[in-house]
């Protein structure tokens, strides 16, 4: 059974190129071997990777999810296989999936499959959407039991509690790619969390103010800290429309889709020159919105503004995205250096 090996730095995009060529191989896991990640594709697909080491595995790692599907198959009638759920999330230990009211009444029967196909399931969770400001989860038990759990990312702990606070796997690639800039700066995370953001970022910045509303979730910040022995993290429990720092910051993210009023606070929170990590859930038709609104902001304060990069870190409904814009914020008589 083929699969691409490569260095961790570029599996992301050949990760993608084997999606949208239709090579990867969905029987199987990606496979991670100290500095290098095993992608696994279909035999025939060899000649779309030249340049890249094409190694035979052995001991392939099982697509749980697929197994899955087989096993849950088995236990519906045939009338409403189309409705099966395909795939579910893995946070830590605990599975969580969405429902189609076509398969409600085989909610257990879905649950019980997921946990036979992935021994390491320990409670299979369904996700009935989002609450509030802060994004509560919805969730219903299914199968199995508890709901607290430890989340591992790029070498990162997550400790939270499933039914009380969010964990949205969609942005890993985002939160990696923003640790990787914050090497001994000073950071602002307004929107932090349990850590998302701030945990990995901590691994390179100097100092980190990490702010969270939310007192559950502040609650696992602070374990999460511990978690990872970081020292240079300064949680703070309160509004970041309040609390915002201004004036010390390198670097500001601002990882909650629906920020624009803090706008001003993030760019207030940066020192003569820095980066604005602005994040914004924005319909297609008008997908310039959030650079708009960064530009605009920056004139009413009077200070420099230029768009480093605009892209998309995921879908978030039909015909909407969740877009970041990094944005350099600088004074008059700075020096312009457009590396984010």
């Amino acid at each position: 059974m083929k699969a691409v090996r490569v260095r961790k730095e570029n599996a992301e995009e050949v990760r993608r190129l084997a999606e949208r060529i239709g090579a990867k191989d969905r029987r199987r896991l990606i496979k991670t071997d100290g500095e290098y990640v095993e992608i696994p594709i279909l035999d025939g697909f060899e000649q779309n990777f030249r340049g890249f080491e094409i190694v035979d595995q052995e001991i392939p790692v099982e697509n749980p999810r697929r197994k899955f599907l087989e096993l849950v198959s088995e236990k519906v009638p045939a009338s409403v296989r189309n409705f099966l759920p395909t795939s579910y999330k893995i946070i830590g230990d605990i599975a969580i999936v969405k429902l189609r009211e076509e398969v409600e009444e085989y909610a257990k029967e879905i649950a019980n499959s997921i946990m036979a196909s992935n021994p390491r399931i320990k409670s299979v969770w369904r996700d009935l959407g989002r609450e509030g400001m802060i994004r509560r989860p919805k969730l219903e038990l299914l199968a199995g039991n508890g709901s607290e759990t430890i989340h591992v990312e790029n070498g990162c702990m997550f400790k939270l509690d499933v039914t009380k606070v969010m964990f949205s796997l969609g942005n890993q690639h985002e939160r990696q790619r923003i640790s990787e800039k914050t090497e001994g700066e000073v950071v602002v995370d307004m929107f932090a969390g349990i850590g998302y953001f701030t945990i990995p970022a901590a691994k390179r910045a100097e100092k980190i103010y990490a702010i969270e509303l939310n007192p559950e979730a502040y609650g696992y910040l602070l374990e999460n800290i511990r978690l990872n022995k970081l020292r240079n993290v300064l949680p703070v429990l309160g509004d970041s429309m309040f609390v915002t720092p201004e004036g010390v910051a390198d670097r500001v993210i601002m990882g909650h889709i629906f920020c624009q009023d803090f706008l001003e606070t993030a760019i207030r929170a940066i020192d003569r020159r820095g980066f604005v990590h602005y994040h914004e859930s924005t319909p297609i038709k008008v997908l310039e919105r959030p650079v708009l609104r960064v530009q605009r902001v920056c004139r009413k304060l009077g200070r420099e503004c230029k768009i480093v990069e605009f892209r998309k870190v995921k879908n978030y409904a039909p015909g909407v995205a969740h877009v970041v814009v990094d944005a350099l914020v600088y004074k008059n008589g700075c020096p312009e250096n457009p590396e984010p």
